[in-house]
């Protein structure tokens, strides 16, 4: 198979300096990819911590007297508790406002409860395990780290282009390489249908 030159020099070059840059996103999700098919074993106990205010903080109210979503309820969830109300769930159901809050190995619950004129707090840490796991499904994550994600996700498929294309002059490799990926595949496929059983 005649393979032009200019394409295999570029598809080195490309595979060279993909794998340098892919490094640390490659190892960053083998490992994760173990501790999530192993979450149980690698988890600790979940680490939950509460807090009562007894009054309510001064915020814009609705027309129905209670705190109102805006800005400065934001501002303030931010800056008491470290949640972002953009991330969160807001619901009312008089007499409480509740924000419902999930991010990577963390849950938060904020209550405010305008009868008792009180704000019922509870955070939960599931450890630093649980934080990679979720960074690594993109599970309550930012926007940027899903881009990054998805791009990680398009460079790891031009390096693995590069690299075949670099397999195609040498036949004996090239055949060797397609054995061993039928091998992979067919070991694969049969390991997720005795799965499913």
């Amino acid at each position: 198979m005649a393979i032009n030159r200019n394409l295999v020099n570029w598809s080195r070059t490309v595979h060279v300096y993909l794998s340098i840059a892919l490094l640390i996103v490659l190892v960053f999700f083998s490992i994760t990819g173990i501790t999530l098919n192993h979450a149980e074993l690698m988890t600790g106990e979940p680490r939950t911590e509460t807090l009562v205010l007894e009054s309510l903080p001064d915020l814009p109210r609705n027309d129905e007297g209670m705190i109102a979503e805006s800005p400065e309820l934001a501002a303030w969830l931010r800056e008491e508790f470290g949640i972002r109300l953009q991330f969160a769930t807001v619901f009312y159901d008089d007499p409480f406002l509740t924000v419902n809050y999930s991010g990577p190995g963390s849950q938060a619950l904020v209550e405010f409860d305008h009868d008792f004129n009180e704000v019922y707090a509870e955070s939960t840490d599931f450890g630093l395990v649980a934080v990679l796991n979720d960074l690594h499904k993109g599970r309550y994550t930012h926007i940027v780290w899903n881009a990054l994600i998805d791009i990680s996700a398009v460079v790891l498929t031009i390096f693995s282009l590069a690299g075949f294309v670099l397999l195609l002059p040498n036949k004996f490799r090239f055949r060797k390489v397609v054995k061993y990926t039928v091998i992979g595949t067919a070991l694969s496929t049969l390991g997720y249908f005795i799965a499913t059983l």
